[in-house]
């Protein structure tokens, strides 16, 4: 016995070193117990036992799946600009360096524009609040135009002197708006921020993460679909990056551009609060046909504030630049790459919406890029179908 133990451990001095996943497969090559053939209820039972270890782990994440999922889609975004910077800049330990580099400047251009909004909030809403105590104590004028409507202006003259012009109306009139309640939507608000932020800091780190991963990580996405799904899922896979991409340029960045649009010209026209009504702008127009909501807010309040001119400048600006974004710039952005109708991604964002919440914005164009692509599966197959029967030669 000793024998047989000094000849194999003479046999393994003489192996050559191994890495580990080589080792693996030599190890699971080794195993001469197993079957060539598996039954077929093999195969069920581990995919039953996969499927029930991927639901217990998403569940067991609880709610920073949400960072799970934008930490995602923000490194589908951010893939190209690492390929970008790798190509331009090779600094030592890059696989470190460039992820870091990405995820620091995503955190300024969140942490730096969200600072100042919080900042300027606090002041404007400060000032917000001297207006309401000075509104109680001397009321809230006439506004000039007011007197100049060509119709209904006797019943809303009554309505403002009622209600506004006299103090004793407008502590009545924000009494009725219930200050407690306002106080605790606002508390649940900070508790919502408070959240969001978390949230935002894991996903950086998730993305910070994946990054590094790099072509490694894709390389080992890749053969999981190709095994799982065949060709068809690396197709599926593309149409999904394509959307998501699509979805971050066309609303996210769209939005974002409109809203400073529309802002230069509240800070032109005087509207209060110009800061506030720029960013509310800015989250509304991130969903189609919202942001006219926004627009008309606005421009009311302009008007109010004494200029009726000025207020319907601002209303008509405001929606033809959404008329533009929403028609021309929004389909070619979202479905062009993806060849997605217009109507798809729109019930996808308003469905998403509704559905999923802020994620819906890119869950939905997913969804329904991945179900426009089953659609051409199905009717490229029915019209080939359909031609080799009308090829066939008459009998």
């Amino acid at each position: 016995m000793f024998s047989r133990i000094s000849s194999w451990c003479k046999s393994e001095s003489t192996v050559p070193s191994l890495s580990r996943d080589e080792e693996d497969g030599a190890a699971l090559s080794s195993v001469k117990q197993q079957p060539s053939a598996r039954p077929p209820f093999q195969y069920w039972a581990q995919g039953v036992f996969a499927v029930c270890i991927a639901g217990l782990a998403l569940f067991t994440l609880g709610r920073f799946r949400l960072a799970l999922v934008w930490g995602g889609v923000l490194a589908i975004v951010c893939w190209p600009i690492m390929q970008w910077l790798s190509r331009k800049w090779s600094p030592k330990h890059a696989e470190t360096v460039l992820p870091l580099a990405v995820v620091s400047a995503i955190a300024l251009v969140f942490v730096i524009p969200v600072s100042f909004l919080i900042g300027s909030a606090a002041g404007e809403a400060q000032e917000g609040g001297k207006w309401i105590r000075q509104a109680g104590e001397t009321g809230v004028p006439e506004p000039v135009w007011l007197s100049k409507l060509p119709w209904g202006r006797a019943q809303i003259e009554h309505w403002w002197q009622t209600n506004l012009s006299n103090p004793e109306g407008v502590r009545a009139l924000v009494h009725k708006l219930n200050p407690e309640q306002a106080l605790a939507t606002l508390e649940h608000v900070g508790h919502g921020v408070a959240n969001t932020v978390v949230i935002l800091c894991f996903a950086l780190l998730i993305l910070f993460f994946l990054l590094r991963g790099g072509q490694k990580l894709i390389d080992h996405l890749n053969l999981f679909i190709l095994r799982l799904l065949g060709a068809r899922g690396q197709m599926a896979q593309k149409q999904l990056v394509g959307a998501v991409r699509g979805a971050m340029a066309g609303l996210v960045l769209v939005g974002l551009g409109e809203g400073v649009i529309i802002g230069v010209s509240y800070v032109i026209a005087g509207a209060p609060q110009p800061l506030l009504l720029g960013l509310f702008t800015a989250l509304a127009s991130m969903i189609p046909m919202v942001g006219g909501v926004a627009v008309a807010i606005s421009a009311l309040l302009i008007a109010v504030k004494g200029s009726l001119g000025a207020g319907i400048a601002v209303g008509v600006f405001g929606f033809v630049i959404l008329f533009l974004a929403d028609h021309f710039i929004r389909p070619v952005l979202i479905g062009g790459s993806i060849r997605l109708p217009f109507v798809w991604v729109l019930l996808g964002i308003l469905g998403g919406i509704e559905t999923w919440g802020l994620s819906g914005l890119f869950i939905g164009p997913v969804l329904m890029a991945l179900a426009h692509l089953i659609w051409r599966f199905g009717s490229m197959r029915a019209n080939g179908a359909g031609e080799m029967i009308g090829c066939q030669p008459e009998q």
